[in-house]
């Protein structure tokens, strides 16, 4: 249903206004006033849609009053109808929004009415369309500002190297929003915990973390609200009352607790990377004092056996000397001998390639292990 203008009506003269108050209450809500001093006294409790300022006002000047009314910030919006005379159009003092000029009929006096209805029903649209507009763009600004706090929050928590670090810049992302909140951290059987206010955590603030950790993902509970992930979670305990602000906060709590998860999980995995490289490292260095050992080891074994040969060979040559053996059976056997010391020689030095593989596969584990450092160093 449209709403009446609301219409006040300054004059003395009381035969016009028993001629056409009925007509205007039908149109308008109506204030009636015989002196301008109480007209202008109204204007600072209501201030009508429309101010009818007959000139012939007894008690004031009315074309002081009628630019006191259009200077005045406060009622400078008043859409101001003169009902002067002719002479009076003209005035210098005259800033109306509009005149009608006295005598006037009554056909043209409402026929003037009605277009100025219109007139204020398409400018009461347009003012709830840009109040409507104003407060989308004040909206639309206020996500933005929570937004960002999100996002600044991303983009520095690349800079930290500890869980505890990631908590105190959680912590300031949320003083932003001016939020009472608690951040609790859980990880290989360590935790920690603080508070946006810095206050001490009380064993009853444990208990009711623990709590609400059981309780799913996204829990609200009058103005609180818990945010549960594997490693993380965070409580607000001051909701806003603003349904539309609490919505956005809500939604903001969520993805920024998304993002200190995932920092807290990439720090984890950092820190299982630079356990594992050291386990490669130092297997690496075991396994390359293994093979120098085993090396050694066969070339002492090398050694030693050529000698055992050569010994067996000169035993054996002295053997036939006093067994007077025929020489054409005394070459032979030690033909023999002397292949079967070749054979064994050519035996023992197939180590060799295999240390020398060994020694190949020692060089890639340690770039892998210079490689693991690089990055987890990074």
């Amino acid at each position: 249903m449209n709403r009446r203008p609301f219409l006040f009506l300054a004059t003395a003269d009381e035969a016009w206004i028993t001629a056409h108050k009925e007509a205007l209450l039908q149109e308008f809500e109506l204030n009636i006033f015989r002196r301008g001093a109480d007209c202008q006294a109204a204007l600072a409790d209501r201030e009508p849609d429309i101010l009818l300022l007959d000139t012939a006002l007894p008690d004031v000047d009315a074309f002081a009053m009628h630019v006191a009314i259009r200077d005045d910030f406060s009622t400078s919006d008043v859409y101001q109808l003169l009902l002067c005379t002719e002479a009076e159009a003209g005035h210098e003092a005259f800033v109306g929004n509009d005149f009608i000029v006295k005598p006037f009929s009554d056909s043209v006096f409402f026929q003037k009415l009605a277009l100025l209805k219109k007139t204020l029903a398409r400018e009461r649209v347009a003012k709830e369309q840009m109040s409507y507009a104003q407060s989308v763009a004040m909206t639309a600004m206020s996500s933005m500002g929570e937004l960002g706090v999100v996002m600044e929050f991303l983009t520095k928590s690349f800079t930290c190297r500890t869980i505890q670090s990631v908590g105190e810049l959680t912590l300031n992302a949320i003083r932003q929003y001016e939020l009472d909140s608690i951040i609790h951290f859980t990880w290989e059987g360590e935790s920690f915990t603080a508070r946006t206010d810095g206050a001490e955590i009380t064993a009853e603030d444990r208990e009711h973390i623990a709590q609400m950790r059981t309780l799913g993902r996204l829990l609200e509970i009058k103005d609180q609200l818990i945010v549960n992930f594997e490693h993380t979670s965070m409580l607000i305990k001051n909701m806003p009352d603003d349904s539309a602000r609490c919505g956005r906060i809500r939604d903001n709590i969520a993805t920024l607790c998304e993002g200190v998860e995932s920092r807290v999980m990439g720090l984890l995995l950092e820190h299982d990377n630079l356990l594992k490289q050291q386990g490669i490292r130092y297997a690496v260095c075991e396994i390359r004092d293994s093979v120098a050992n085993l090396y050694d080891r066969q070339v002492a074994d090398l050694t030693e056996g050529r000698a055992m040969i050569a010994k067996v060979t000169d035993d054996f040559e002295d053997a036939f000397v006093h067994m007077a053996v025929m020489p054409e059976i005394e070459n032979q056997m030690i033909s023999q001998l002397v292949t079967l010391r070749q054979r064994i020689t050519d035996i023992w030095s197939q180590p060799s390639e295999v240390d020398a593989k060994l020694r190949s596969v020692i060089g890639s584990l340690e770039t892998l292990a210079g490689e693991v450092g690089a990055n987890t160093a990074t």
